[in-house]
């Protein structure tokens, strides 16, 4: 027998590497079977036009570096825990090589799903992500393959003669993933588990923190530009502002050479009558993150500047533009909770907020997914909703749409008619093969295309009816590049299309210049400044700096991208593209081409390095602008640590709703004060808990302040017009307070909001019966007053 005295060698005492090596080359065998599977899958999704490809056989050659720094790692622990107790290593090292096998497995379904490999982000992309996720067919799998490797690590006993020359094996196994470290590395040749942990690992040990001199590095002086005031023609009045955010309308769908061309009709006809910018992307990739970027020119933080945590001082165009006498909007048809965009639109004081508990019974929600969840309302409902509750108002409006049905799911009202126009589009289209194949298989998502594209060309349709058409000018960009679909490159996910739509525009142009989300911002208001004297901050924070620049390419520009949440991976420099290990220049058509050249790239990466370090001081310490230049203050209330000690001992966690309860049955037992205090803490961190606002008008009317209790429901009214509680708990109040007549003209509100409530129409029709019999006792009270000075009279 060999005497391999080192790290090589197993103890006598135990099992030895004869028992060892049979599991690592079976662990090996298994991967290339997941590799298999993630090609074939690839393959009938039309993803790939092969499963035996070059790739596959570069994702081979990383799962043997794989399994050889496993093997490395685990050679270690497998000795000592021998040494310590026969067959506890062996255990062990099974039981490991089988978790990461798993780990794989789970990881290559939801590259194979959503075409994305998961980063550090992992959890937070999971639970955005999570509605057009399923495991079941890596369930099906996985026994198979857990089988597969004890079946393999008895069979490959024999090896264990080869391997016994090779001495030490340790070093066998170092050098082997040594030589796979160099390797091109691209996410679908790559093993997945091994991203996910270098990831963890990356961020982990990202030490780079601000070590600027400037307590606000954001901070510079306004300059009002002039770049976009040659394109209009603007009127005295000041133009109304309409955003339109649309879910996943990227570049592949529209531009000069989209991959799928057809499939938004209407929008590529306003191609021809707008602003049209050619190199646009979009600063995330995550569609929640887009907001804050489009309307504030906004840092990230780690997760998306509407999750962080605290109050930010910033300005935004809801500020700016409120500021300078604005009616502002915001139109959503699901929940505005998730990523807290309740939160953000409350601060920047909004002026109406529809969102999935606004619509009504007149309005149908869209299907559930599989989970038993819907998004939320679909686009044509949410265009012809937000315009019917419009306010009336004298001054412009800033009104924002972003949209969802383009958005997994997928399941738009009538699918089975938008799938069947899927047919027809291809049938004039010149797509090739491959995109033919894809959209086959991906019907859904190209018929949702279609149906989004309908509501909006229905939405602009009707507002020229409008007369304030005349004086509009409509933004359309869309959140990110659908993920759901193979990306052509790595920049793809982030390529979308602005167009500037309006009778206002002199001409319609394509604009070369590469631009970004956070670009918006900076040329409106400059473009409304140089036109009507805004009242524009002296200093502002923002990461844009302008739509146009002279050439397809500002040297000095910088565009930060957001992967998703905790997955800040990605910058552009000018020319110059940096994503993960890779660099790259990109020619006129945002193109790629790898580059080698040392001290670009170590120019980029320190440019990249010092950004990150300043997106996470400035929201972290709430550095972007000084307070006194914020338009608007904090709304967030202060509580002594006192009451924090009591809100923690009667609530501590995450579900709020569990927090009213409390708040609700304290209310019950008249602890009001206590109760007050809980409310407070929960509209605190959800601005928009429409029953916790109730619940405060509620109590108020208990302690018989009428008129706090009525400023706060009609608050609540204004907020969710059709939420029956609210006027519910309105004509309470005027009941216990004896405005009858009041309750009365709820009842038209009632009506016009197609509220349908037995419980409602029970307390009106308990209103009418109190001013009933106040008249008659009024007229009762006359009759024996006018009787009385007749007998007087008489007498």
């Amino acid at each position: 027998m060999q005497d391999n005295s080192n790290i090589s060698a197993i103890s006598e005492n135990g099992k030895t590497l004869k028992d060892f090596i049979p599991l690592v080359f079976a662990f090996f065998g298994c991967l290339v079977v997941w590799a298999l599977y993630q090609n074939i899958r690839l393959y009938f999704s039309g993803a790939l036009d092969g499963f035996l490809n070059k790739s596959f056989f570069l994702l081979v050659m990383h799962h043997i570096g794989f399994s050889a720094v496993l093997a490395l790692c685990s050679a270690f622990m497998f000795n000592f825990l021998e040494r310590k107790k026969f067959g506890l290593g062996l255990k062990t090292t099974r039981i490991i090589f089988l978790v990461f096998l798993i780990l794989e497995g789970f990881l290559i379904e939801y590259y194979v799903q959503n075409y994305e490999i998961l980063g550090f982000g992992i959890f937070s992309t999971l639970q955005t992500n999570s509605s057009g996720f399923s495991l079941f067919p890596m369930l099906l799998t996985l026994p198979l393959v857990a089988a597969l490797f004890f079946h393999l690590s008895r069979r490959f006993v024999s090896v264990y003669r080869l391997v016994s020359r090779m001495y030490p094996f340790t070093i066998i196994l170092f050098s082997i993933f040594l030589a796979t470290l160099n390797s091109d590395k691209k996410p679908i040749n790559e093993n997945k588990a091994q991203h996910l942990i270098v990831s963890w690992a990356k961020n982990a040990f990202d030490f780079n923190t601000y070590e600027g001199t400037k307590d606000y590095p954001l901070l510079v002086s306004y300059t009002q530009k002039d770049d976009l005031v040659p394109y209009f023609n603007l009127k005295r009045e000041k133009p109304h502002i309409v955003f339109l955010i649309v879910e996943g309308l990227g570049s592949d769908f529209i531009g000069q050479n989209p991959r799928y061309p057809g499939f938004i009709p209407f929008l590529d006809s306003l191609q021809n009558k707008a602003l049209v910018w050619e190199n646009f992307i979009s600063n995330t990739g995550e569609s929640a993150a887009s907001l804050p970027s489009i309307i504030g020119s906004l840092p990230f933080g780690d997760t998306g500047f509407t999750n962080e945590d605290g109050f930010i001082h910033r300005h935004t165009l809801f500020g700016i533009l409120k500021d300078n006498g604005y009616n502002t909007s915001f139109n959503y048809g699901g929940n505005s909770a998730l990523n807290r965009f309740d939160r953000f639109l409350d601060e920047e004081r909004v002026d109406r907020i529809l969102d999935k508990n606004n619509f009504g019974d007149a309005y149908q929600l869209q299907d559930e997914d599989a989970a038993g969840i819907s998004l939320g309302y679909p686009d044509k409902d949410l265009f012809k909703r937000g315009v019917s509750v419009q306010e009336s108002f004298n001054g412009p409006r800033m009104d924002v749409f972003f949209t969802l049905s383009s958005k997994a799911p997928y399941l738009v009202p009538n699918r089975e008619y938008y799938e069947d126009r899927v047919g027809d589009v291809m049938k004039k289209s010149s797509m090739g093969n491959r995109e033919r194949k894809l959209v086959r298989n991906h019907k859904e998502i190209f018929a949702s295309l279609i149906y989004t594209d309908e509501a909006i060309k229905t939405f602009i349709t009707e507002y020229k009816q409008n007369p304030e058409y005349t004086n509009t000018i409509f933004i359309i960009t869309g959140t990110h590049n659908l993920t759901d679909l193979p990306q052509k490159d790595e920049l793809s996910r982030y390529k979308v299309p602005l167009m500037v739509y309006s009778p206002l525009i002199n001409s319609p142009k394509r604009i070369e210049s590469l631009a970004s989300h956070v670009d918006i911002m900076p040329s409106l208001v400059s473009l409304l400044d140089n036109e009507y004297g805004l009242r524009v901050p002296q200093q502002v924070g923002w990461l844009g700096e302008g739509l146009l620049s002279p050439e397809t390419f500002d040297v000095l520009k910088q565009v930060p991208l957001l992967r998703s949440k905790n997955n800040i991976q990605d910058f552009i420099t000018g020319p110059y593209y940096l994503t993960d290990n890779s660099m790259y220049e990109m020619d006129e058509n945002l193109n790629l081409s790898e580059l080698d050249n040392d001290e670009v790239e170590e120019q980029v990466r320190d440019n990249f390095i010092y950004f990150k370090s300043v997106n996470k001081y400035v929201t972290s310490a709430n550095k972007i602008i000084p307070g006194e230049a914020a338009i608007f203050a904090s709304i967030k209330a202060d509580f002594s640590k006192q009451d924090m000690v009591w809100i923690q001992s009667v609530f501590n966690g995450n579900d709020f709703d569990r927090a009213y309860e409390t708040a609700r049955n304290l209310a019950h037992g008249q602890e009001w004060a206590r109760a007050l205090l809980l409310c407070r803490y929960i509209l605190n961190e959800i601005p928009r808990h429409a029953d916790t606002e109730i619940l405060i008008g509620r109590i108020y009317a208990w302690q018989k302040e009428y008129a706090r209790s009525i400023a706060v429901l009609e608050e609540a009214i204004r907020k969710y017009p059709t939420y029956a509680d609210g006027y519910a708990a309105l004509l309470d109040t005027f009941f216990w307070s004896e405005q009858h007549n009041r309750a009365m003209d709820l009842s038209k509100r009632v009506k016009q909001n197609g509220i349908t409530s037995k419980e409602i129409e029970n307390k009106i029709l308990r209103a009418k019966k109190r001013l009933k019999s106040e008249k008659e006792t009024k007229d009762l009270g006359l009759d024996q007053n006018i009787m009385a000075e007749t007998t007087f009279t008489e007498n």
